[in-house]
């Protein structure tokens, strides 16, 4: 079976950290890159093209929807924010799910069981 490619994006360092270190329990998936902030994470996702990217929204400069407005990649969206108020606009982007920080271990292998569920269903 193939893994899972994944990518953080955050612009606080100690949240991709502690994320990376969480997903590090799920063998089917792989954290192949991280990003400080959209612009860059743009450059990462262009270059990586990851199954699913984990997404904060509010980032300095670009945020994760000025991100994914950019982009015209094919991934699927888990996004982590510490604020419920972008739940409204992030359904626009059809996310499998919309986590908030700090992430719940529970809340992320629903998630993640999501994700695994959709990208086997469309092999």
């Amino acid at each position: 079976m193939q893994k899972i490619k994944a990518v953080i994006v955050d612009d606080v360092q100690l949240i991709r950290a502690e994320l990376k270190s969480m997903l590090l329990e799920y063998p089917e998936l792989d954290v192949l890159g991280e990003a400080s902030n959209g612009k860059t994470a743009i450059k990462v996702i262009e270059k990586l093209k990851p199954d699913v990217v984990f997404l904060d929204i509010q980032m300095p400069v670009f945020s994760g929807f000025n991100m994914l407005d950019a982009l015209d990649v094919n991934f699927k969206i888990i996004f982590i924010s510490s604020f419920d108020k972008y739940m409204p606009e992030a359904q626009k982007y059809n996310a499998v799910d919309f986590l908030m920080k700090p992430i719940n271990k529970g809340k992320l292998d629903a998630a993640l069981q999501k994700i695994f569920n959709q990208l086997n269903n469309n092999k």
